[in-house]
């Protein structure tokens, strides 16, 4: 089933994935946004990708993994399209995790695992159409 995008009104969205989920985004416009800016949702995409990765691979190396959190941030150009020059991300083990063990995970996330990684590294072709609806 396809992900489903309403407009909510001003510039507020809400996705839909088809098995009840659901995600309020919304870009600043008048005060403070009630969801995420869609440029903020690709920033947790990435991170959450590789952090799925990473904790799934520190599991299966039997460590003792107690938390683990991700810091995200990106820096984006200054003119139109503000695509991001560079996304920052900061994972953090707690437990006794040996540090070349984690970066091993990071390392093979980024490289072999993470499809949105993957995706952001190599563009996909975009297929858009447009319709309208009369009502």
């Amino acid at each position: 089933m396809p992900l489903m995008l309403t407009w909510v009104k001003d510039l507020q969205f809400v996705a839909d994935d088809g098995a009840g989920h659901g995600m309020i985004l919304e870009s600043k416009h008048d005060g403070v946004p009630a969801g995420f800016a869609p440029m903020q949702l690709l920033l947790v995409a990435a991170a959450g990708c590789m952090a799925m990765d990473v904790v799934s691979i520190l599991k299966k190396k039997r460590l003792p993994l107690r938390g683990f959190t991700v810091s995200l941030e990106g820096e984006r150009a200054g003119e139109h399209p503000k695509r991001f020059t560079e996304m920052r991300f900061v994972y953090t083990a707690v437990g006794n995790i040996p540090k070349s063990d984690l970066d091993e995970a990071i390392r093979l996330s980024e490289e072999k695992y993470c499809s949105v990684s993957a995706t952001i590294k190599n563009a996909p072709r975009m297929v858009i159409e447009s319709r309208v609806v009369e009502g």
